[in-house]
């Protein structure tokens, strides 16, 4: 018997055994396409044997100090090299552990940012629903996802507001507000609560788990950016998902062309080698803190971790090495049109999304399993040999079925043909059921 307490502890779980490029293998033997990167975390692909010596060999050296006290040469490494290869002046990290933790410390830091600034009434953080920023309470507060959000409602603060997803084609901004219906409903939120009162927008330039590769229409992040500037609200983009060159950029939010103040990391930061997350901010709001108390009053035992920043830092050179963000925008290509393709072919699925190698497919409902359908899919794709990321807009919403295909940045286009075609058989298998249930 297992003494594992499992996500789902009725399941079964294959034991994984090694990892090379796309691919894993259990100890069965069994060999799966890693077509979803974990949960688009291994861009860099498996079994990197660079990272693991960067590692090791800091681990020798010192396998942890507290960064209350120290700094570690890791560390200044990672930071260097993300203020080299961020855009839009993004030039000061504070590493964390994942994602959530990510999430937490920018709307923490969005808040201490107002009480140096001597504006304490600001505190409120508005975000989308559907939307997905983490686990921990606070992330998961700003969430905008029924499944994830509902046991711990009790739980969750009210200091965070949200409003729709806008539209993926919108007519642009109406000339009365200089806003389109979709920015007004945002703008009618700060103004509803008091834009004295509100410290940020935390937003997904490119959504992940909660509504699977949407993007919002060209403008939109523009005319937040906007809103910011008139109220004097930060503006937080969450690139812990399209962040690190999944979507064929940098940044999810470059291909909106828009400046962020803050934006979350994790995930592709460290290829999944080791726990990693960071934030990144403009000089502003660094020199916000730095110039005021000299003090931000937050912090996290494993934060600045040098292992996991020796892993962030050498995974960072491998990405400028080997081109793989450009990489992720030509893979992209072959990728969406193949999706496309199996789009007109098969009646399950009704819409592919994305940018680059974070391509979502938005399943048709299942009336008689919502919210279920995309686990199903995930489940024939995994007998196949396949792993993909299935997802929903939380349960039985509008938002519906849809999975997130994200494969690791290193995909030749005869493995992405490989990925499709596994993927095509199990639309059939599912088709094949669904036809039986009909």
């Amino acid at each position: 018997m297992s003494r594992v307490f499992y996500r789902a502890p009725s399941s079964h779980y294959p034991v994984i055994a090694r990892g090379e490029g796309i691919y894993l293998w259990d100890t069965d033997g069994r060999r799966y396409l890693d077509g979803a990167s974990g949960a688009l975390v291994a861009n860099l692909g498996h079994g990197r044997r660079e990272i693991a010596d960067s590692m090791a060999q800091q681990a020798q050296a010192v396998g942890f100090a507290h960064t209350q006290r120290f700094t570690s040469a890791a560390q200044e490494e990672l930071a260097s090299r993300l203020a080299d290869l961020l855009p839009y002046g993004l030039q000061h990290t504070y590493p964390v552990s994942g994602g959530s933790e990510a999430v937490e410390t920018a709307i923490k830091l969005a808040r201490y940012y107002f009480l140096e600034r001597g504006e304490p009434e600001r505190y409120r953080v508005i975000t989308q629903w559907p939307s997905y920023h983490g686990n921990t309470l606070g992330a998961l507060a700003a969430s905008g996802h029924l499944t994830r959000r509902h046991p711990y409602d009790p739980l969750l603060s009210a200091a965070f507001v949200h409003v729709p997803q806008p539209a993926a084609h919108c007519g642009g901004p109406r000339a009365s507000s200089g806003c389109c219906p979709c920015a007004e409903r945002v703008q009618a939120a700060i103004e509803q609560v008091g834009p004295s009162t509100v410290a940020a927008l935390l937003w997904e330039p490119i959504s992940g788990s909660a509504a699977s590769g949407f993007v919002p229409h060209r403008g939109f992040m523009a005319q937040l950016r906007a809103l910011c500037d008139q109220a004097g609200i930060l503006l937080i983009s969450d690139e812990v998902m399209a962040g690190m060159g999944r979507t064929g950029r940098m940044l999810g939010i470059e291909h909106h062309e828009v400046r962020p103040d803050i934006v979350t990391l994790a995930k592709g930061i460290s290829g999944g080698y080791a726990p990693l997350g960071a934030v990144v901010t403009t000089d502003h709001v660094y020199e916000a803190v730095a110039s005021g108390s000299g003090h931000f009053v937050h912090g996290f035992t494993f934060g600045g971790h040098p292992v996991a920043c020796a892993a962030g830092a050498k995974a960072l050179d491998i990405l400028e090495q080997e081109r793989l963000v450009e990489r992720s925008a030509r893979m992209g290509v072959p990728l969406a049109e193949g999706l496309q393709a199996l789009a007109r072919e098969h009646a399950a699925v009704r819409e592919v999304r994305g940018r680059g190698l974070m391509q979502g497919l938005v399943l048709t409902t299942d009336r008689r399993s919502p919210g279920g359908r995309a686990k199903r899919l995930a489940q024939l794709a995994m007998e196949h040999g396949l792993l993909i990321y299935p997802g929903s807009g939380g349960g039985a919403s509008r938002f519906g079925d849809h999975a997130l295909i994200g494969p690791p940045l290193i995909i030749s286009e005869a493995e992405v043909a490989h990925l499709l075609s596994l993927l095509d058989d199990s639309l059939r298998q599912l088709a094949a059921e669904q036809n039986r249930l009909d």
